[in-house]
């Protein structure tokens, strides 16, 4: 993924026209956020109060104006048209943008830029200056070793249960799974990381295991009747373990439906899961793969005196604290393929507020919901995916409420702000992720009210 850093101006300027690299030097804050950027990228802007995005060698005058007394609209609006500045340069879906700046300057781009890092984010001045000696020495933007790293993202998602399954707005995807009573440093510790080889099959593969009781086609409810049968010592270990048990001649019908429901409930009562879409599935097995590795790799990552799984019969399962074998010794994720799935993690929505009873009702799902590439939008994705008529008319204000934000300004006076079809507009996957259209962009800066239509194929 490429990396662009962007460095805010600063108060301190030249006093006459010159590049940029040279208008802003006088401020030690700007010659490390600078010197710190050169380190780790080439791609390298300042983000100006006046002229937007503005590159090193661009020459251009002193000014005196700041984001820090603007209004919340006229934040809105700078950020907007800086962005648009940014995504005319860079393919946003496939860039991770680091930004080294206050809350003013950082907190109105969020809004349209996909993968975003905030090294300084929430420090004062003089710690900001503390914070960028400490990544000149080190390089990095994060000190966390890759198995936290995961467990605090991981555990910042949406949770599921097994009778939300179909409340999971997208088809392909890795789920990462919790077991009750297992943390690691004060966090829920991941278990079990899984995924799907045939595309559109995680919804499927995750009924697999909580639902269809067939031991044979999940190795997951397989491992956990290994460890109930093997605390107890019992026989009938060994015909639970072969694929082919139900050719056994020791095969017990009803003793093994007996179990199936034992690791069923078992299973019900004690894990949750969160996931995250990925849609090819050689990327779906390296992702899966390297995060496992990472985590087994890690000394700290332990289970606890308690765990179900020291009863398995399975050294890696006791060894390695996971329901599973595959990919203990795989290579750890790097910090690239880190940020690739922090980036799918931002694209991925809360879970729909849907009836419990709809896992049973799966047909009644859309199929075709994808994630919003925009966290701010997300809300009204899953609004207007519960939306069963052809159309809903909402006032902007209205918006607003299902948003839990504000509008930039730009959606009350331009039409284009409403395009169904600008791929520069990512928040316009609010409403096209969901299924609908709008239809009246032309009238909305004077009604100040949007008609969503749903496509014909919904």
């Amino acid at each position: 993924m490429r990396i662009v850093v962007l460095i805010s101006c600063s108060k301190l300027k030249r006093s006459y026209s010159c590049e940029a690299r040279l208008l802003y030097d006088a401020s030690n804050l700007f010659k490390k956020s600078l010197a710190y950027a050169q380190k780790i990228s080439t791609d390298i802007y300042v983000i100006s109060a006046k002229y937007g995005l503005v590159r090193l060698d661009e020459c251009i005058a002193p000014y005196d104006e700041t984001l820090n007394d603007k209004s919340s609209n006229e934040l809105a609006d700078w950020g907007e048209k800086t962005a648009a500045q940014i995504i005319e340069r860079y393919d946003i879906h496939k860039t991770e943008f680091i930004i080294l700046a206050g809350k003013n300057y950082y907190a109105p781009l969020q809004a349209h830029l996909l993968n975003v890092k905030l090294p300084l984010r929430g420090l004062p001045m003089g710690e900001r200056l503390a914070k960028l000696d400490e990544l000149l020495r080190t390089g990095s933007p994060s000190q966390l070793p890759m198995c936290q790293q995961l467990h605090k993202l991981f555990n910042s998602m949406p949770r599921y249960k097994w009778d939300t399954i179909n409340t999971i707005g997208f088809d392909s995807g890795i789920y990462i799974i919790f077991e009750v009573g297992e943390t690691y440093f004060g966090m829920d510790r991941i278990v079990r990381v899984g995924t799907h080889r045939s595309d559109g099959r995680l919804r499927g593969r995750l009924k697999d295991h909580y639902i269809t009781e067939n031991n044979d086609g999940s190795i997951f409810r397989k491992n956990i009747g290994r460890a109930m049968l093997n605390k107890n010592k019992h026989a009938y270990l060994n015909v639970w373990t072969k694929s082919s048990s139900r050719s056994d001649a020791k095969y017990d019908s009803a003793f093994q439906e007996k179990i199936e429901k034992q690791v069923t409930q078992y299973m019900r009562d004690n894990f949750t899961f969160t996931c995250f879409p990925v849609d090819t599935n050689a990327e779906r097995s390296r992702l899966e793969l390297g995060i496992i590795a990472a985590l087994n790799k890690d000394e700290s990552f332990r289970a606890s005196p308690n765990w179900r799984g020291l009863y398995s019969s399975e050294y890696e399962i006791v060894q390695s604290g996971m329901w599973l074998k595959e990919g203990l010794d795989d290579i750890p994720l790097s910090e690239s393929e880190y940020a690739k799935i922090e980036f799918l993690c931002n694209a991925t929505p809360s879970a729909l507020s849907v009836p419990q009873e709809t896992i049973k009702i799966e047909k009644q799902q859309p199929n075709n919901f994808k994630p919003t590439y925009t966290r701010k939008y997300a809300p009204l994705t899953e609004y207007l995916s519960k939306i069963t008529a052809n159309e809903i008319v909402l006032t902007l204000l209205e918006i607003e409420k299902i948003i839990g934000d504000k509008l930039p300004p730009s959606a009350y006076k331009h039409e284009v702000w409403w395009a169904n079809n600008d791929e520069t507009h990512p928040h316009r996957l609010g409403w096209i992720n969901a299924g609908f259209v709008v239809t009246n962009g032309g009238q909305i800066k004077t009604t100040h009210q949007a008609v969503f239509e749903k496509l014909s194929d919904m």
